[in-house]
């Protein structure tokens, strides 16, 4: 057995031209994630992927050779911060993120946490593939925050271009 080292990941070259943000999520959304998942693990099994930052344990629930999955809840109803984003965005070069839903006044906290996860991978060029409540535009539509989420809608939208990783790497 050889290491072959790349810098380059050829896995992401299939998203190039895929579509990377299903909405509505629901059942289809679902049955195309799982396939994109497929596609970029190979149908290998998956482990938890944990990542000690400041004595503590932030938890991806699927990962598998660069590539981890979890639900908006799983990270943005968690108690983490923009160290522990910081380091998710280090770990991983693709992160599928299910059912992002509808943002408002009523989960501002939230809202707030998924703000910071999006520039955090944003910054660290991580490949986002994702399913949610609706368009990036539609997201976060009032109340407290909805003014400055546009910037994150903008990435978003960015973050969904067929050759996005590849000309910010």
């Amino acid at each position: 057995v050889h290491e072959i080292a790349s810098e380059t990941d050829y896995r992401l070259h299939r998203l190039q031209g895929a579509k990377v943000y299903f909405s509505p999520a629901g059942k289809e959304a679902h049955k195309a994630m799982d396939g994109l998942w497929n596609e970029l693990t190979g149908h290998d099994g998956t482990t938890k992927l944990r990542i000690e930052v400041k004595g503590r344990a932030v938890v991806i629930p699927h990962y598998h050779n660069g590539v981890g999955r979890a639900r908006f809840w799983d990270l943005c109803g968690a108690m983490l911060g923009p160290a522990d984003f910081l380091a998710i965005a280090g770990a991983l070069r693709v992160l599928m993120l299910d059912d992002i839903p509808h943002l408002s006044a009523s989960n501002f906290n939230e809202a707030k946490r998924f703000v910071t996860l999006i520039d955090a991978l944003y910054e660290g060029k991580v490949r986002l593939i994702c399913s949610a409540a609706d368009v990036p535009e539609r997201l976060y539509n009032e109340g407290e925050g909805s003014f400055e989420f546009a910037r994150t809608a903008s990435r978003l939208r960015e973050m969904q271009s067929a050759d996005w990783s590849q000309e910010n790497r």
